[in-house]
Parts: structure tokens; C-alpha cells; sequence
């Protein structure tokens, strides 16, 4: 494989980890980079710690911490469905080593569903991809069990405080209010369909997207919809047809039980199929790692972008127009190239969820990242000083009050950002 394809390769997973950590310091644990500001899904962020960990460490010693904390909130019937359709047998083997660490007797179910994904014998596989070969002194003797070699560790406290946990996380406090069932995630993704303000297309939410978004029966969602109708909770938007009621979106009523969180659930993401694509962008740079000919590797990678770059574009990410549906003939693109236009696309998708401050120099025009970061909601309270920034691009001096500061939106915008300045004046 080229030097850099490799270099390419490194950035890819490099991002993928920081999308993983952005969903779990949404859900409370101490990690590096950003926070994600939409929708959570705390059964698929947990999917995707198998294979952060396996990037990062400190994901799983983390999620066994949150699970120690936080492990009556999961529900384990629909981890149990998400283990069982992922069909991967990485999945089975991290999960059940995790959980009959944590507690085998909570975690019965989960620990059965993984155990039919094994294939006998197991072979030992160190949980980091890059493991360096070493005598393992304190082999974890239940992850060897379900061949996964890791050393046994006793996790330290990396969560952030409860309070703060409970009040940017609407979703954990609907299921410490109605359970861990169906009724309070339909009920949080209503509710953040309601309060966000720039709406795409997949934050209108029927019945349908919604029985897909939640991996279960439409006649579940159905029969809440129907039960929240009644109640007066919620009301169809638009004439009602029978014929077509499980294809109508539904729009939950403003009312004072709705709960939302300043600066968070700025929209809704479909974080099962983003997870399973983040998933696939692990597989594709190691199986690109083995490929010698640079012909097959042109394939695979057209093809995983024609697959998948659709769902991208549902979420606000903009391709370039000369790539459309399709990457047209191959010859025409070096597998730099493709890369690139692959790391360029994540890159994007994790700097609209983490609300990524952005600065854009005036002198090479090109976009990096602000060492100011925070949340939108409140950096208008930040006041600024006269220090000057270097870009590390053109290394250009520039003054902190003179750079054009903006993240992108749920559609991919450009927003400014405002800053009180010395005077405490808007800028």
C-alpha cells in the first residue's frame, strides 16, 4: 500500500475516534475533542465502543465504568437485537466479555445472543489493532475466555459529574422517567423533532422512519403513536388518510413536559446506520492495508463510497458536485484522491454534530480549526482579546477579533459566530 494511502488511512481512523468520543462525552465520559450537539442513541453508541476500543482503550475501561453507573438505562432487549443483526462475531466477543465483567447476572440475555455469533475454537485477539507484541503479565481471564486478549484492569472514575450527566442528556431522563422501553425514545426523538430549529428531512419523523430509527415493529410505534394521539400529546401534521397514516409525520404539541437542553439536540441523526458506517470505514482501511494492486483498491473504495455516501448527504454533509452519485471512470481519480475526498467527508460529519468552532484565515482562505471551542449557545458570552493566532496553514498573523469565527449547521451552513467584544459589544 502507497505511503500516502497509509497517511490517509491514519486520518480516517483518527476521526472515526473522535466521532466515538463525541457520543460518549454527550453520555458522560471524560474523552478527547468534541461533543456531539444532536440526537443520542446510547444502544449504538455502545455497538460502536466495541470497535473504539479496539482504536482507544480508555473506551473500553470507560463504557465499563458508564454500564457500572448508568447500566439500568440501557435497553438490553434492543442491544440484544443490535448485537444479533450487526452479525459480527468482534461485536459477541467484546460484549461478552464487557458485560459478564461487569454483571453477568443483569446482562443474561445479551450474554446468550453473543455467544450464538461465536465460531469455535476462538483464537486470541488483542483488543487494539495496533497491540505491540509483549508478554501479557495480567491477562483479563474473562475477555480470554471469549478470545479477546486484553490486560486485566480495574477501571478508574471517568465520568463526568451525575448532575451535569442528567442535564445535557434529555434521553437519559425520559428513561429514568418512563423506563427503558420504546414509549420514552419515541417520546425523546418527538420531542427533538419538536425544539430543533433548522429542520432536514430526516427530522420529520413518521411512523415508518421512526420504527427504523429505533430497530423495532411499526406496529409498536404504531400503537404508541396512536396511544400519544389520544392523549393528546401529539397530532398529525397534515390531512390524516388511512391509507397512508403510517407514512404521515407526526408533530408533538408544545407542551410543558417536553424537555430540552440549551445548545443540545439540535436535531436528530440516524446514528445506527452512521455507526455501521463508521464500522465499515474501520473494515475498509484495514482490508485496503492488505490489497496490492491499486486497481482493486480504486474498486472497494468506489464502492463503499457510492454505498454510503447517500446517508451523508441526509445529514448535512455536501459532496462535490464533480463526484455525484457516482465516481465516474476510475482511471481518472489517484486513490489519494479518493481518500482524501472520503477523510474530507467525515471530517465534515464530525465537525456539524460537534458544532466544531471553525476560523477561515483571510490571507490563504483556507478553513482550520479555532483554539477557541465551546458551545454555539454559549460562547456569545466569551469575551475577546486582541491576541493574534498564527494559521497553520500559510502561517499568516492573525488578530482573534479580526478572523471570521462560524461552525456549520444540521444543513451543512455557515453560521456566524457572535463574541461580546472589550467593549462588550456584539461582534
Amino acid at each position: 500500500m502507497a505511503s500516502p494511502q497509509n497517511n490517509y488511512s491514519k486520518n480516517l481512523l483518527s476521526i472515526v475516534r473522535d466521532v466515538i468520543w463525541a457520543q460518549w462525552n454527550r453520555l458522560g465520559l471524560h474523552g478527547t475533542g468534541g461533543i456531539n450537539c444532536y440526537s443520542t442513541d446510547i444502544e449504538s453508541s455502545l455497538i460502536l465502543a466495541a470497535y473504539g476500543s479496539r482504536l482507544d482503550g480508555r473506551f473500553y475501561e470507560g463504557v465499563w465504568c458508564w454500564l457500572k453507573c448508568y447500566g439500568n438505562l440501557v435497553n438490553g432487549q434492543r442491544l440484544a437485537t443490535l448485537i444479533a443483526s450487526s452479525n459480527d462475531e468482534w461485536i459477541a466477543r467484546f460484549f461478552g466479555g464487557l458485560l459478564e465483567n461487569t454483571d453477568p447476572k443483569q446482562w443474561k440475555g445479551v450474554i446468550q445472543q453473543c455467544k450464538k455469533l461465536l465460531s469455535l475454537p476462538l483464537n486470541l485477539e488483542p483488543l487494539l489493532i495496533h497491540s505491540v507484541k509483549r508478554e501479557w503479565r495480567a491477562r483479563d481471564p474473562v475477555l480470554s475466555k471469549w478470545g479477546v486478549l486484553y490486560n486485566q484492569v480495574i477501571p478508574t472514575q471517568k465520568m463526568q459529574d451525575h448532575e451535569r450527566i442528567l442535564l445535557n442528556n434529555s434521553l437519559m431522563r425520559y428513561r429514568y422517567l418512563y423506563g427503558t422501553v420504546i414509549r420514552a425514545d419515541v417520546f425523546y426523538l418527538l420531542s427533538v423533532s419538536h425544539h430543533c430549529r433548522i429542520k432536514r428531512e430526516i427530522d420529520f419523523l413518521t411512523t415508518v422512519r421512526l420504527a427504523d430509527r429505533l430497530c423495532c415493529y411499526i406496529s409498536t410505534i404504531h400503537r404508541i403513536q396512536k396511544n400519544l394521539e389520544t392523549g393528546g400529546f401529539i397530532h398529525a401534521s397534515g390531512e390524516l388518510k388511512k391509507k397512508r397514516a403510517k407514512m404521515t409525520t407526526w408533530v408533538v404539541k408544545d407542551l410543558p413536559c417536553l424537555q430540552s437542553t440549551a445548545g443540545y439536540d439540535l436535531g436528530t441523526i440516524d446514528w445506527i446506520k452512521i455507526n455501521a458506517w463508521l464500522i465499515a470505514i474501520f473494515k475498509l482501511t484495514l482490508a485496503l492495508e492488505k490489497i496490492e494492486y491499486e486497481s482493486i483498491s480504486k474498486v472497494r473504495i468506489q464502492e463503499f463510497q457510492s454505498e454510503t455516501f447517500h446517508l451523508l448527504t441526509d445529514h448535512g454533509v455536501h459532496l462535490p458536485l464533480s463526484y455525484g452519485s457516482t465516481l465516474g471512470p476510475l482511471q481518472d481519480y489517484s486513490i489519494e484522491a479518493l481518500m482524501k475526498m472520503l477523510v474530507e467527508a467525515l471530517q465534515m460529519f464530525y465537525r456539524i454534530i460537534c458544532c466544531i468552532i471553525l476560523v477561515r484565515c483571510r490571507t490563504c482562505r483556507i478553513v482550520f480549526q479555532s483554539p477557541i471551542q465551546g458551545n454555539p449557545a454559549s460562547m456569545i458570552q466569551i469575551t475577546l482579546i486582541n491576541n493574534t493566532i498564527t494559521c497553520p496553514h500559510c502561517k499568516a498573523k492573525l488578530l482573534l477579533s479580526k478572523p471570521d469565527f462560524f461552525y456549520y449547521d444540521g444543513l451543512g451552513r455557515e453560521q456566524e459566530l457572535k463574541f461580546i467584544s472589550n467593549n462588550n459589544r456584539l461582534i
